[in-house]
């Protein structure tokens, strides 16, 4: 097998990572288009979709780990050249999809109100906190399925179908923004509501595509290959996928609880800091969606990789991976710092205070962001090489553990705000830094790579 030279792995890397970027940056835009277009129906709005965040990332976290499977799955068979075996693990992989979208939608609709206001609903923001949360999560059928499909074109190396789909959801869903949330060319002023179902569109519209994916020619996961290969859901791809998908789920359970009771002890600062944090975090979201991007095209590679038995090429991936995330990650640090004031004003004009506020998470941001990209790009390299349990145990000590206890202490014991909430998001991601730095350099996940399981 020819070694690649540097150029060739930074080639492939960029190649196969800059429309995974692109992809969760749009999400992560999506997020802020919702918060900056409500943002005009005044701080408690910001608030009440703010607040649905967490309960909605909690309840994904059964396909977050199902999509992280999948593509990690597509990808090893792709390197050990079996497509039918990788069409086999989608065709299951889909069929749980489908049942636990139609059983956590029906349970989000009625569990809806005791959701929001554990995650720190306030009087002003609990009514249409549960409205956006029911629509949003009662439609959310589309959107898992469109990011199960994403994530196996993402492990079978066609990246650029997730930036498409998303491209087309988002300019859906800032159309729709704005002919619903304030009402233009007849449409109604919907407000809150009318952004939930802004969302819900664009969702439709990414699945619609997504789905016509499957049906092109040359696509590795192909509904014309299954039919004629006559593929069908198999027991044993479950039980195959099972333990990763489990202990994956398992890591994205306890962080997301983590993150649920930090969130919920930051929605008590105030109305106001806590919009401001809420602004402050789409732009964290958008800052680590260049890290989640670079992560989803490391577990790809890397899988790949080690499909074909080559350690050292995955090792030359993951360090391209890691200065491309170092470059993005300064260069954001470094614009946010500098248009601090100009950000917020953008949400906020004229508001002294929330500049302020503004001005105290830039801070905060510069330093973050560049530990947190660094530390997601190592947690795929060390995903795709199959070493997750340790991705979960630190993740879980990070977030679950970490997080919230520094929370407590800055925030109840010490009453530092908005400080408090920062700080500890701050220590939660040098903590898994360290962890996950510290197993890659130990060369401990190859053990897990050449048995091909976590």
């Amino acid at each position: 097998m020819a070694k690649l030279t540097r150029k060739e792995i930074t080639t492939e890397t960029f190649e196969m990572a800059w429309p995974s970027v692109m992809e969760s940056v749009l999400i992560a835009l999506a997020g802020m288009v919702d918060t900056y277009m409500v943002s005009t129906l005044g701080k408690a709005a910001v608030s009440s979709i703010g607040v649905t965040n967490q309960p909605k990332f909690f309840m994904y976290t059964g396909f977050f780990a199902m999509c992280t499977v999948i593509s990690l799955f597509v990808a090893r068979r792709l390197g050990e050249k079996k497509r039918k075996e990788a069409n086999q693990l989608f065709v299951s992989g889909l069929c749980m999809v489908l049942i636990l979208c139609i059983v956590m939608s029906v349970f989000n609709v009625i569990f809806a109100d005791p959701f929001m206001r554990f995650a720190g609903a306030n009087a002003d923001t609990i009514a249409y906190s549960v409205r956006y949360f029911r629509i949003v999560m009662g439609f959310s059928i589309f959107n898992l399925l469109s990011m199960y499909i994403n994530a196996a074109q993402r492990g079978s190396g066609n990246t650029k179908i997730a930036m498409t789909t998303n491209i087309a959801s988002n300019a859906v869903n800032v159309v729709m923004n704005y002919l619903l949330i304030n009402g233009h060319f007849g449409f109604p002023a919907l407000g809150v509501i009318g952004a939930a179902i802004a969302t819900v569109i664009g969702t439709v519209v990414a699945f619609a595509m997504s789905v016509q994916t499957l049906f092109r020619k040359n696509s590795y996961v192909q509904v014309q290959y299954i039919l004629e290969e006559k593929i069908r859901p198999s027991m044993a791809c479950i039980r195959e996928m099972t333990p990763t998908a489990a202990t994956i789920f398992s890591e994205n359970i306890l962080t997301r609880a983590g993150m649920m009771i930090s969130s919920a002890m930051t929605a008590r600062i105030g109305t106001a800091p806590y919009a401001a944090h809420l602004v402050g975090m789409n732009f964290m979201t958008l800052g680590s969606a260049f890290g989640e991007g670079l992560q989803s095209a490391s577990i790809a590679l890397v899988s790949r990789s080690i499909g074909e038995k080559d350690i050292e090429k995955a090792k030359q991936y993951t360090w391209s991976g890691q200065t491309f995330g170092l470059m993005i990650s300064i260069t954001v640090s470094v614009l946010m710092v500098i248009f601090d004031d100009q950000i917020f004003n953008l949400y906020f004009p004229n508001d002294a205070e929330m500049i302020g506020y503004g001005r105290i998470i830039s801070t905060f941001f510069a330093f973050i962001l560049p530990i947190m990209v660094s530390k997601i790009v190592f947690g795929g390299v060390l995903r795709g090489a199959g070493d997750v349990r340790y991705v979960m145990i630190c993740s879980t000590i990070g977030v679950t553990l970490v997080q919230p206890i520094a929370m407590y202490i800055l925030q109840v014991q010490m009453n530092l705000g908005l400080v408090a909430a920062w700080g500890s998001i701050l220590i939660s991601q040098a903590s898994q830094f360290l962890m996950f730095a510290s197993r890659y350099l130990s060369g401990k996940w190859e053990k897990y790579a050449m048995i091909g399981q976590g």
